[in-house]
């Protein structure tokens, strides 16, 4: 399950209400200006409480948030906090042992759905940290930006992509719509989800 909202209560909030999506990893990206950084714990969300989110994510440097819940569908358990979203290029790891911050990152995702491997080939895998899918799809975003993506991977998914040479974050659901992904509004600002039972 994931979520794209304007405040970190909200995107808090939102993300609480889709843990049925997943149980097993929690990450949050925040988007400011020049700045993308990023927190991934095991398990709920409720492990890690908005207050001290707060501490970590200090209110006027952001102004996106991008979050995820997961069970461990592709990848190995034992590697939890690594292939958990949010995935990225660059930044800085800080290992707390039960959660890891990444800091100041150049770009991050969130992704709901499957993509065959075979799609993404041209990736070059020497640049990737797990075998997450989700990872290698950011990389293609990279290289190609959101219309080749549409054109080029099948599949079925949603997903939210923060990238430091864009203003916002790119949203994109798969060419057939066989994922949720839903627009929604709170405040006046637009917000998104992959199921509306978040908002």
């Amino acid at each position: 399950g994931l979520c794209v909202a304007h405040t970190l209560h909200d995107t808090y909030s939102f993300i609480k209400e889709l843990q049925h999506r997943g149980r097993d990893a929690t990450g949050i990206a925040a988007i400011g200006d020049n700045r993308i950084d990023v927190i991934k714990w095991s398990g709920q969300v409720s492990r890690f409480d908005v207050t001290d989110l707060h501490k970590i994510f200090p209110r006027p440097l952001y102004h996106t948030y991008m979050a995820h819940v997961r069970y461990t569908t592709k990848g190995r358990k034992d590697k939890i906090l690594e292939e958990a979203h949010p995935h990225v290029i660059g930044g800085t790891l800080e290992d707390r042992v039960d959660h890891i911050i990444i800091s100041d990152c150049e770009a991050a995702i969130v992704h709901n759905g499957q993509v065959e491997r075979k799609f993404l080939e041209g990736i070059d895998s020497s640049e990737l940290k797990t075998q997450c899918d989700t990872e290698a799809l950011l990389h293609f975003f990279q290289q190609y930006g959101e219309q080749e993506l549409l054109r080029k991977i099948p599949g079925a998914y949603t997903l939210a992509i923060a990238d430091k040479r864009r203003k916002g974050v790119v949203v994109v659901r798969d060419r057939h719509g066989i994922r949720p992904g839903y627009l929604g509004t709170k405040d006046g600002t637009v917000c998104v989800a992959s199921e509306n039972v978040a908002f």
